[in-house]
């Protein structure tokens, strides 16, 4: 019969006491974490935190990255410290003067040196800063993702800590896959973005070189905040998945991109007024459709806005903001422009008169629009 593991160095740290009511289960769990390569220091160290378990998580993602000093970074980059300090931090990383980045941050370094100078330092900045801000998404995304599926609490979560442990394991090993899709899913939406600037603000059009015209609209679900008091955390959460889902997949496929999430609003870009108030009449009919969901309101326009790090700002955006809380619950209206342009044999249009919007000090012509029925 094989022996067992000596298990005096897990006992001296306090990993492991034989006496223990649960001896067998961490024993296994330790077993499997050292042919793995945990140090005993490692699983203190997570034991403290009451994460044992989550050291197979570590394990996967462990060493991927070499660490250097950021002064070094500095001088193999050629960059002045200070403005090696300023990207960093823009890339999303909390550095100080005596921190250690990984080492392919010369990398980012690099690029950004060749782009600062054709674009200047501070427009580079803020696109790092979209990067930073993409990427610290992503990865809460993916930890959200995790616990609300497989975390405690869940009942999916394994019966034992060697269970949790590979389960943690499995899942860290699947998100080790995202970098490489991610990669090609930019590059594919870089060349989507491309194209759509082309056929907006193109060399040939004469334009503010800040501005570009676009038909922008909100979907808000009403008296939302009220619903939310009715309803726990989770089912809350997959109601307003599903909703933003919806608007996701109408704004894709009519050529649009949601351009975020506030709260529970939809900010959302299309490509002309008809697949604006698709955009929107889909996400509003989610709303109606769905038996947990509060009914939606809307509101398109067609202008001159500002893009900026992937979002848009100026009047247009205010007068929308302010013109999503216009219509009543159900209905999408649209501005005086957005409304000229639609395709008539698609749309009903009623007009409709507007008291003084808060913050707006011009006349404002509207109408709410709705689908003719096929």
């Amino acid at each position: 019969m094989a022996a067992g593991p000596d298990t005096g160095a897990w006992e001296r740290a306090g990993l492991y006491d034989p006496d223990a009511a649960n001896a067998d289960e961490r024993r296994a769990l330790l077993v499997y974490l050292t042919e793995r390569g945990a140090t005993i220091e490692q699983m203190v160290d997570a034991q403290k935190h009451g994460s044992l378990p989550g050291v197979a998580s570590d394990l996967v993602i462990q060493g991927k990255s070499t660490l250097i000093p950021v002064t070094e970074a500095a001088t193999r980059s050629g960059m002045a410290f200070e403005r090696v300090l300023r990207v960093l931090v823009a890339s999303g990383l909390p550095v100080e003067p005596d921190s250690m980045v990984p080492e392919n941050s010369i990398d980012l370094l690099s690029v950004f040196e060749v782009a600062s100078k054709l674009m200047g330092d501070e427009a580079v900045l803020a696109f790092t800063r979209v990067l930073g801000a993409a990427a610290i998404q992503i990865a809460e995304a993916a930890i959200a993702l995790f616990y609300s599926e497989l975390g405690p609490g869940t009942g999916r979560e394994g019966e034992d800590e060697l269970t949790r442990a590979k389960i943690g394991e499995v899942a860290t090993l699947t998100f080790t896959a995202v970098p490489e899709l991610l990669t090609q899913m930019v590059m594919d939406q870089f060349e989507r973005a491309s194209r759509r600037a082309v056929n907006v603000r193109g060399w040939s059009h004469v334009s503010e070189a800040d501005t570009e015209v676009v038909v922008l609209g909100f979907v808000d679900l009403v008296g939302s905040t009220a619903w939310a008091e009715g309803l726990d955390l989770r089912d809350q959460s997959l109601a307003l998945a599903r909703f933003e889902s919806a608007a996701w997949s109408s704004a894709i496929l009519c050529g649009g991109r949601i351009v975020k999430m506030i709260g529970d609003e939809v900010f959302f870009a299309a490509p002309s007024a008809d697949a604006a108030c698709r955009i929107g009449t889909d996400a509003i009919r989610a709303a109606a459709d769905d038996d947990v969901l509060p009914l939606a309101r809307g509101a398109v326009g067609l202008g001159s806005a500002t893009p900026r790090e992937g979002d848009y700002f100026g009047p247009l955006v205010n007068l929308l903001s302010r013109l999503v809380k216009v219509g009543a619950p159900g209905q999408l209206v649209a501005t005086e422009p957005t409304v000229d342009a639609l395709s008539r044999d698609e749309w009903i249009v009623d007009p409709l008169e507007l008291d003084d919007l808060r913050g707006i000090d011009h006349p404002v012509g509207a109408a709410v629009v709705s689908p003719i029925p096929v």
